[in-house]
């Protein structure tokens, strides 16, 4: 693992690199304009839950599970950056929060912590032989593929629908990997939480928790940059690349009726989610949003002895607080330069 110094520097170009491209976060209100109300808060109580965990003796290894994902971490890093920044905590104290944050990552993951080589190794290949298992793999024509994507796609819009824009805080791309010997790129998406109903009751109405799809493609260059967000190259697709796949739900393999079942269920409650969503004003869309954050660690907060539910201090802050409207644009140089003072 790098030293402190070089983690951070990795990390943070490995961020400016990608920040731009990855979507703005403006959908259904834009976050920026809002984390002020609630990130610091946030922040502190991540923090007290981390050494309230590492002074009761429990391992780094186990605190990272508490998380259940590499990618959430990293997910977090960022916005607890803004956070800690709003709070004026010491630029030193903040680089440690980080690297500690860093070092969990490398608890969950086998690969680089930062994807620089274009690979995001969730598993092991110890692990990836127990995990994904050739024998289970279904050969994939047209119609096949098509059905796969379609759940894939349904799935991210289902996660964007509950989390906003911060579904990354739900859902893992991992790989490419490879069966020994063989040369197609094998991607793990991995969706988490999808019974959230502490955030939507709707969610109930999905029988599933976790839904992970495996996908064998052919002639992808594949390449997972740090937000787990993969990229093939320039004329490829995904439908007619796949050459094989299977998807488990909560470790049940889904036949075709199964995924059909699956993407209507999941349609329905993100429509019924989605119409909710409409009708809240800014304020309610912040309250939850600062609900989202909170559920992110829900497992962490509750394994300290605390109510993992947002402290009654951000509701009235939010209740009386106004939209931040003075948004940077973040060009390319504005980008660089926040990274380099922030930490």
């Amino acid at each position: 693992m790098d030293n402190p110094k070089e983690m951070l520097e990795n990390f943070k170009k490995a961020v400016g690199e990608i920040w731009l491209r990855d979507g703005q976060n403006t959908w259904p209100i834009e976050i920026n304009s809002i984390v002020h109300l609630f990130m610091d808060i946030f922040i502190d109580e991540l923090t007290q839950d981390l050494r309230q965990l590492k002074a009761a003796g429990m391992e780094r290894a186990k605190i990272a599970r508490l998380f259940n994902t590499s990618a959430r971490i990293i997910r977090l890093i960022m916005p607890c950056v803004l956070g800690m920044k709003a709070a004026a905590v010491p630029v030193d104290e903040l680089r440690e929060h980080i690297v500690y944050l860093l070092s969990l990552v490398g608890e969950l993951k086998f690969g680089d912590l930062f994807n620089r080589d274009g690979k995001n190794l969730v598993f092991s290949p110890d692990e990836f032989k127990h995990a994904v298992q050739k024998e289970k793999m279904v050969p994939a024509d047209m119609k096949r593929s098509l059905a796969v994507h379609k759940l894939c796609a349904v799935l991210w819009n289902y996660a964007e629908s509950v989390c906003f824009k911060t579904h990354g805080l739900i859902r893992e791309f991992h790989g490419p990997y490879r069966f020994p010997g063989e040369t197609e790129e094998i991607l793990v998406r991995d969706f988490y939480c999808l019974r959230a109903v502490e955030l939507w009751e709707e969610c109930g109405a999905v029988a599933y928790s976790h839904v992970r799809v495996i996908a064998a493609y052919e002639g992808l260059d594949m390449t997972v940059d740090i937000y787990n967000n993969p990229t093939i190259r320039e004329g490829a697709g995904y439908i007619g690349s796949l050459k094989s796949y299977y998807i488990e739900a909560d470790g049940e393999i889904l036949d075709p009726d199964g995924v059909n079942r699956l993407c209507s269920v999941l349609s329905d409650a993100m429509i019924a989610i989605t119409t909710k969503i409409e009708a809240l004003d800014w304020r309610q869309l912040a309250e939850k949003y600062a609900e989202i954050f909170w559920f992110s660690k829900k497992e962490l907060r509750e394994a300290a002895g605390g109510d993992w539910r947002i402290p009654e201090s951000v509701r009235e802050r939010i209740k009386t607080g106004e939209l931040n409207t003075r948004l940077p644009n973040l060009d390319p140089r504005n980008l660089q330069r926040m990274l380099r003072i922030a930490f």
